[in-house]
Parts: structure tokens; sequence; C-alpha cells
């Protein structure tokens, strides 16, 4: 147990030096399907030790309380990085390991805890796999993520731009049909929305209201601006491929909690993490 602390521990002291000395961390080439091939060597190695059990010291750490505390200690702080900081997390050699660090305990605790004497336990699967699903696709899935922005006016227009400004070419134009936008007595915009024609359709978008393109891609309305030549919509495309992953294991996480709310609590032979 010793010994999987120390190699803890000197994981994270060097994704601290990484993050002062190299600078963030380069998310973006573990795209697909380069990111299915980590995954699949990771669980593998996962896989590996597990079955070694009490013969390895990292095995033997990644099934004590003391990980499991340490996994929710982990947690509570990454949930408090992520709502604090503008960038995506991902860029943070120290988020990294840590959220690495949570779902290589969590797949450590699935291994041991599937099915004990009476079988297969539902409920736990639902509960935690569904939260590793949810919080392994926003990881392993934020190479995939793409965002753009594009100036859209009356005339159609399939060019838009990543936040770094390189052009990206859509498979379909936007046109802009009409802005809305109200205003106070003092001039300042109280409510804006944009209708577009997108594929043929006609759209309205809304601030906090994005149109579902597809079932990964939302279109935001970013802002508007009226101009001497014409009014412009900035809408804001956000692609996430791994959405319906992280879908899927919320409501895993939902059906494993009213589960555990209707059958109530039930003793059970083996202790989990």
């Amino acid at each position: 147990m010793v010994a999987g602390m120390i190699t803890i521990s000197v994981v994270a002291l060097v994704a601290f030096i990484l993050d002062v000395t190299v600078g963030s961390f380069p998310y973006h080439i573990f795209c697909f399907p380069l990111n299915i091939l980590v995954i699949a060597l990771w669980l593998t190695a996962i896989i590996a030790l597990y079955r070694k059990g009490t013969a390895s010291p990292f095995t033997k750490y990644m099934l004590s309380r003391g990980a499991t505390w340490l996994a929710l200690s982990v947690m509570a702080v990454v949930g408090v990085v992520l709502g604090l900081q503008r960038v995506p997390a991902t860029t943070s050699w120290c988020v990294v390991v840590a959220i690495l660090f949570v779902l290589t305990h969590l797949s450590f605790v699935i291994l041991r805890g599937w099915r004990n004497i009476h079988g297969v336990r539902v409920r736990f699967i639902l509960t935690h796999v569904g939260l590793w699903l949810a919080l392994g696709a926003g990881f392993w899935g934020a190479p995939d993520r793409e965002q753009l922005r594009m100036a859209v006016d009356a005339t159609p227009t399939n060019e838009a731009y990543t936040m770094k400004g390189t052009l990206s070419i859509l498979p379909y134009e936007i046109a802009l049909e009409e802005l809305i936008v109200e205003r106070n007595e003092q001039g300042v915009a109280t409510h804006y929305e944009a209708r577009v024609c997108l594929e043929d359709k006609s759209v309205v978008l809304r601030v906090n209201h994005p149109y579902d393109r597809t079932l990964t891609q939302k279109i935001y309305l970013a802002s508007v601006k009226e101009t001497a030549e014409g009014d412009v919509a900035i809408l804001e495309i956000v692609d996430e491929p791994w959405q319906w992953l992280s879908m899927a294991g919320i409501v895993m996480l939902i059906l494993g909690g009213l589960l555990l709310f209707m059958r109530g609590p039930q003793r059970d032979n083996r202790i989990v993490g």
C-alpha cells in the first residue's frame, strides 16, 4: 500500500513540474482514433494488474479505502477547478492526472464489485459504471470536441473559425433571415434572437436556447450586431461526439439512484472501495 501511495505521489509531483515548466497538456493530439487506442491499452493494463491481486502493491492500494477517500477528495477539488477556470480542464497536467486517477480507481472498484455471491449487482453496475461513463466520456472525448464561431448575414455562408482563428468549412450553409432585438428605455438590449435558414429550414436561435442540429452538435446564438451594411448574428457551433456516452452515464446514475431509493439499504457481503 505504501508503494502505491508513493507511486501516486511521484506522478502528481511530475504533473505539477510539467505544468510549471512545459505548460499546457497537449490534449489535442489524443483525438480519434488515438484516444481509443490509449483507452484500450489503459484498460488492458488495469485488468492485468487487477488479476495480480495483492501481489501488486499498486492494485492493493487502488482497492483500499485510502484510495477511495483520496478519489473523493480529488473529485471535489477538480469540480471546483472546473467551475472556476475558463480554459478546458484537459489543458492542465495536474487535472489530467487527477481525473485519470479517479477513473483508474473506479475501474478497479468496478472489476472487484460488479458481482458477489448472490450474482450480478445491478444497482452497483448502474451507479458505478454510470459514473465511469459520465466522467470518462468528458475526459477521453475532450480532444474530439470542436468549437467554432461564424458571422452570419443575409448571404449564405459555410465558413466558420476555430477559437484559434483557423478556417473550417462546414458541410452546410447558414443565412440570416431576421434579427429581433428588444431594448429598454436606456437603449440596452434586453432580449435578442435570430431566425436563420439552415439546411432549407427556418430555425430560431435565442441566447441559452441552442438548436440541436444532431445528437452531438448544438448551434448557439452568441451575440448580434446591427451595422450600416446589415444585421449580423454571431453563432457558436459546438460538436461533442462523446456526448451520447455522457448522457448514457447520467441516465444509468439516475436509474441506479432510483433503485437504491425503491429497494432501500441491503446488507452486502462485500465491502467496496
